[in-house]
């Protein structure tokens, strides 16, 4: 029994850090409620309006400060809850700690995801010559994650290799990152 609330519990709180992300990167891309596929996102995370109205958007309304706390706080809960789901108890410190270290590790995850789909997409737009709405989202989104490895790579024509070098320096990030908070853990107890 525990162990499949357990389940569930990851399971709200893994879709639940996916939306909000999705968010965040709608609205870093740039884009607006006023697309019709893009709505339903926008409606299903109002929240991140309501904690809106609190912290307040940087870089021109592109990066909600809203949408990062709201994550936060997901991780805050997720890793609270499941401390207490079994039965261990986490203190402040750790906590806050693991909570920052892992809402920065599946956010590079995600972006890396996002990459992957990008590069999908841009196969099957090869491929089939045919662009569905969804196609041009994901492009869209990945778009300012791929943007800065764009300018550092030399152009090759038809060969775009920013997605491989995105995916791989978000990859490093992710080992040196984790590394670097597995080698701090045990100082905080």
């Amino acid at each position: 029994m525990n162990n499949m609330l357990l389940q569930i519990f990851d399971l709200v709180t893994t879709f639940a850090m996916m939306l909000v992300f999705i968010r965040f990167m709608l609205q870093f891309a740039g884009m607006d409620a006023s697309n019709p596929m893009i709505a339903p996102a926008y409606k299903a995370t109002h929240i991140v309006d309501v904690f809106g109205r609190i912290f307040p958007t940087v870089a021109q309304g592109r990066i909600s400060i809203a949408a990062i706390v709201l994550m936060f706080l997901i991780r805050l809960i997720d890793i609270a809850g499941k401390a207490a789901l079994t039965h261990k108890g986490i203190a402040p410190v750790p906590l806050f700690f693991t909570g920052t270290i892992s809402l920065v590790l599946d956010f590079l995850r995600m972006c890396r995801y996002l990459v992957i789909g990008s590069i999908i997409v841009s196969w099957i737009v090869v491929f089939t010559r045919s662009e569905h709405p969804i196609i041009g989202i994901i492009i869209n989104l990945a778009e300012p994650i791929l943007a800065p490895f764009r300018r550092i790579t030399p152009n090759l024509g038809m060969i775009d290799l920013s997605p491989m070098i995105a995916f791989f320096a978000f990859y490093l990030l992710e080992i040196f990152i984790g590394g670097l908070a597995s080698s701090f853990m045990p100082m905080l107890g």
